[in-house]
């Protein structure tokens, strides 16, 4: 039986997919068969190999024939690398995808290393960049690709010294989940930024870049030219809300202030839960509490936090703060913060928040109060980060509505904190 996802025997091990996506001649493609023949043996690989061959413009029959017979696909016509990119991604048959140059640069044997952290990774970048990386261009090239890489790696903040690398693997399952829009090199960083939104996680192992044969080079200006036209859309990505690690950027955030809101928040929720054996937050983002209180669950509606949040936390649950899936009387603590002004009025929220709080454990609240001067930082805010929470918040409380609505769900108040006198964070017992 056809497995037509992925166009192999239902069962079987999948091939490993590897694209050649900006193919230049027959020559190039020759040797390459025997060498993947020798990297699938090296490292065990049993699915077999899923050769795509890309070239742009007009077919070239010796292209063609060479990756044919190499038991490869051949495609043409394509607008750029992105689009032979896109093409790639819908028309392999493996589970992982790996994208490599033949122009002498990407030598094909560091392909195990790469498979090797697919358990760790959804993207795994042969960087020439990383500790022990090396470019073998000529000087003023590779100081131009170094400057450039790092200037990016800085403006987007991404955790990703070889932004430009095209040696890589992607983990196709997360990789589909990407909508790619650019058709050029702009690819490569767009790749990177909306997989890291979504909360996939990306790792670079150093390689060296060698020198490239017979004028295949691709030419650095272009390749700067389409990443500019790529880099306001993802900068604007990046500093939305629907990034997955949008508050732990907050939480060490080059702007002063934005980093002590975030830091003050953190010490009053940590301080009250601490001692707490089990503790649950709820709506958690990707702010810094899970690291602080360790004995902590969580949970969000969010997927791509959750994703952000993997092999930090115990039990990374998605759930509707209206319906939780955790028993009553569970946890010692429940932190629900930054959340509630999201939603609109409702009963049953402080409800499910108090039910799986044990009789005697902990409900913490933390909410901006709209009876301070929160409501002139709200209005700065949205005039410096437009694409922030600001136009968010649908349901206003303050420190009289909150707590009265706490205490009719069952809840004695205890204490409450400031954040810069203006963010309440309230503590509660539940009877």
């Amino acid at each position: 039986m056809l497995n037509h996802a992925n166009d192999h025997i239902a069962g079987a091990p999948p091939p490993l997919s590897l694209a050649v996506l900006h193919a230049r001649t027959a020559d190039d493609l020759r040797p390459l068969a025997a060498q993947l023949g020798h990297v699938l043996k090296s490292c065990s690989w049993v699915g077999g190999l899923d050769l795509l061959v890309f070239q742009e413009g007009a077919p070239d029959p010796a292209v063609q024939t060479a990756t044919e017979s190499a038991g490869g696909r051949y495609f043409t016509g394509g607008n750029g690398y992105g689009s032979s990119l896109r093409k790639a991604i819908e028309r392999a048959r493996g589970d992982c995808l790996v994208t490599m140059d033949l122009d002498g640069s990407h030598n094909p044997y560091i392909i195990p290393e790469l498979l090797a952290l697919r358990g760790e990774a959804d993207i795994v970048i042969a960087s020439r960049y990383a500790r022990n990386g090396y470019s073998n261009a000529t000087v003023a090239r590779r100081f131009l690709s170094w400057g450039g890489n790092l200037a990016i790696s800085i403006l987007l903040d991404m955790p990703v010294r070889d932004m430009t690398s095209s040696f890589r693997l992607y983990r196709l399952p997360a990789l589909r989940q990407v909508k790619l829009e650019s058709d050029d090199y702009g690819a490569l960083i767009e790749a990177l930024v909306r997989a890291y939104a979504q909360g996939f996680r990306i790792v670079e192992t150093p390689f060296h870049h060698g020198a490239t044969q017979g004028g295949g080079r691709r030419p650095i200006t272009g390749i700067g030219r389409d990443l500019c036209r790529q880099f306001g859309r993802l900068w604007r990505l990046r500093n939305s809300i629907d990034c997955a690690d949008y508050d732990e950027r907050a939480f060490r955030s080059r702007i002063w202030f934005q980093r002590s809101w975030q830091r003050r928040r953190y010490h009053a929720l940590a301080g009250m839960a601490r001692s707490c054996p089990a503790v649950l937050d709820v709506g958690c983002g990707s702010s810094q509490i899970v690291l602080g209180l360790p004995q902590s669950d969580i949970c969000d509606i969010c997927l791509n936090k959750l994703r952000h949040h993997r092999g930090r936390a115990r039990t990374p649950v998605r759930a509707s703060v209206f319906n939780l899936p955790f028993p009553s009387n569970r946890y010692d603590a429940v932190i629900f913060s930054q959340v509630i002004e999201h939603l609109p009025r409702d009963p049953r929220i402080l409800t499910e928040i108090v039910r799986v709080a044990k009789p005697g454990g902990l409900v913490i609240v933390g909410t901006p109060d709209y009876a301070t001067w929160w409501t002139t930082i709200e209005k700065l805010y949205k005039l410096a980060n437009p694409t922030g929470y600001a136009d968010e918040h649908i349901t206003h409380y303050t420190f009289k509505s909150l707590k009265a609505e706490a205490e009719s769900r069952g809840c004695e108040y205890i204490a409450h904190d400031w954040v810069w006198g203006a963010e309440l964070i309230m503590r509660f017992r539940k009877k």
